[in-house]
């Protein structure tokens, strides 16, 4: 048969499918394509026949790279097809030259029919320009025609719809929501600061929980020297500062919730490198850097030399997440839970609640899927999109398929096959998922409570990390995403991009020992005559904004 013909004959299959599902819907009596109960929402998921949209996404670095090279080959989507009817072709840009790619392709005026990006937040202008600039559309009256299952989430979750609404009272895309939606105190926190358990035991330490006691166990691992493999040890390796994953960024937030970025107190919104004990905060890692406690080359790192520095063996304490990280690196090191373990975050004086800034823990952070001005058919992305919030959905995103990547318990619940937990190929079970599932990665669904809580933490070491780095406060954090106007975003914007730069190569000297400290009060100084004043209120104003929205929808 040629290519041709066995095309259309996938075609006439698929409308026959279409057709006799159609049939037994209105009969009442399908249960789902992928075994789930379906309900006259999830059907109306199904899109105009043979509609071919283009799709473009960031690749997952570290889950699903490793296993394809494109999202359309995860048996997800695979499924997603059959059961919606709609064919969608996956674009992705190289991988660390997203930003890059995503300025070149608005800039070309030719968009695919979807994308996927930090719109709130990595959008000049914000989305509101976006939609004003004739980019994207506004969804909100979409939603309402097309989006049953998304429109029925949000109307039972109206905090996270005044999150998701711009000042001018847009929705701009389809959100990524992350599980915090729930509250669920397991699942709070899902990164943190992590260390060789097995070390501080060979050594007779305790975890360390003050700055002084960091200080002591990372001098303890200098001491050291080698590992088991005698190969020399790095007591800390960190990220570049301009990660949020970055191990010396976390410890800012000891001197009382102090951020390298903005953070709130008490409802005032602040900007770390400004405050008094920031200061203090670069002093001390200088002085640990000096003492050969960091990585010499951490200024430089991204998740490639991080990672291999863990999963090496050469690495006493970094921070990462639960699932790609600490999975991950438990594998690497033998499948030994006793090699890694969880540390609550660092406090300066002992008793003092550990504060964490940097977590995600918010149910939309400005990430999601917006439809683009130039979609071909918007009707048919609009309920291929909802579709992801449908039950089937829902399950088909977080779990995979029945049978194959997941099993249902005598009480229905699903659990991960051995397919997953003990890959054949030897991947850790965050990694595995990325064949079949796309649970904790980039797109646009609610991602399942119980996979972060229960399934996906294959070792002790995950589910007892989670429990100390959810003892900590979260009150002091600063949204990941806020609603500014369109004049807002773009003067914030233009402020901002030279105050991180100037922040972020003069924190990395002093920590570095090429500046001095002397010089330290200009520091200040010059960030001050860069405007931070009018950015810290931009910020205040969108932040009580929020708060006003999130206030009127829960009454």
């Amino acid at each position: 048969m040629s290519k041709q013909r066995e095309r259309s004959w996938v075609g006439i299959q698929k409308n026959l499918t279409c057709i006799m599902l159609t049939a037994v819907l209105a009969a009442g009596s399908l249960t789902g394509c992928s075994g789930q109960g379906k309900t006259e929402e999830t059907t109306q998921a199904q899109g105009q026949e043979g509609s071919a949209l283009t799709y473009w996404t960031n690749m997952d670095s570290s889950r699903i790279a490793p296993v394809t090279d494109n999202y359309g080959n995860i048996l997800c989507y695979q499924e997603m097809e059959k059961c919606t009817g709609v064919q969608v072709s996956f674009i992705h840009p190289p991988i660390g030259q997203e930003a890059d790619a995503f300025s070149l392709l608005l800039a070309s005026g030719e968009y695919p029919d979807m994308i996927y990006y930090d719109w709130g937040n990595k959008v000049s202008g914000g989305p509101d320009k976006a939609i004003e600039d004739g980019i994207i559309l506004r969804l909100n009256e979409l939603i309402d025609q097309y989006c049953p299952n998304l429109k029925a989430f949000l109307d039972d979750h109206p905090e996270v719809k005044a999150a998701m609404t711009t000042d001018d009272g847009a929705i701009y895309c389809f959100p990524n929501l992350y599980p915090y939606y729930t509250q669920d105190p397991k699942i709070l926190c899902i990164r943190g600061n992590q260390i060789r358990k097995d070390w501080l035991e060979d050594l007779g330490l305790s975890e360390p929980e003050t700055i002084e006691e960091w200080h002591h166990v990372l001098t303890e691992f200098k001491k050291k020297g080698t590992n088991e493999e005698g190969e020399e040890i790095i007591p800390m390796v960190s990220r570049r500062l301009s990660t949020r994953s970055s191990m010396i960024r976390t410890f800012a937030n000891a001197w009382n919730g102090l951020d390298y970025d903005f953070y709130v107190q008490d409802g005032k919104v602040r900007f770390g490198p400004v405050e008094e004990d920031f200061k203090e905060y670069l002093k001390t890692m200088a002085q640990w850097y000096e003492e050969g406690l960091i990585a010499p080359e951490f200024a430089t790192y991204g998740d490639k030399e991080h990672d291999a520095l863990v999963t090496g063996g050469k690495a006493g304490a970094w921070h990462s997440g639960l699932g790609a990280g600490m999975g991950v690196y438990i594998a690497a090191l033998g499948n030994d839970d006793h090699k890694v373990g969880g540390v609550r975050f660092p406090v300066v004086n002992k008793g003092d609640t550990p504060k964490f800034n940097n977590a995600s823990n918010f149910p939309f952070i400005g990430i999601g899927v917006a439809v683009t001005s130039s979609c071909k058919d918007v009707e048919s992305a609009c309920k291929w999109l909802d579709y992801h919030y449908s039950e089937e959905g829902d399950m088909l995103l977080n779990w995979g398929v029945e049978g194959v990547s997941y099993e249902l318990d005598e009480n229905g619940q699903p659990h991960f096959t051995d397919q997953v937990l003990n890959d054949p190929e030897g991947l850790s079970v965050d990694v595995a998922i990325g064949k079949y599932a796309m649970v904790a990665q980039m797109e646009a669904y609610k991602q399942s409570d119980e996979v972060y809580a229960v399934r996906m933490w294959k070792w002790q070491s995950q589910k007892d990390a989670s429990e100390k780095w959810d003892a900590a406060d979260f009150n002091d954090r600063y949204p990941l995403t806020v609603s500014m106007t369109s004049e807002e975003g773009t003067e914030f914007a233009a402020i901002m991009s030279d105050i991180e730069t100037y922040r972020d190569e003069n924190a990395i000297r002093y920590i570095l020992g090429t500046e001095n400290f002397d010089n330290y009060d200009k520091f200040v100084e010059t960030i001050k005559s860069m405007n931070i004043d009018r950015a810290i209120e931009i910020k205040q104003a969108a932040y009580d904004r929020l708060q006003e929205r999130i206030k009127a929808a829960s009454q």
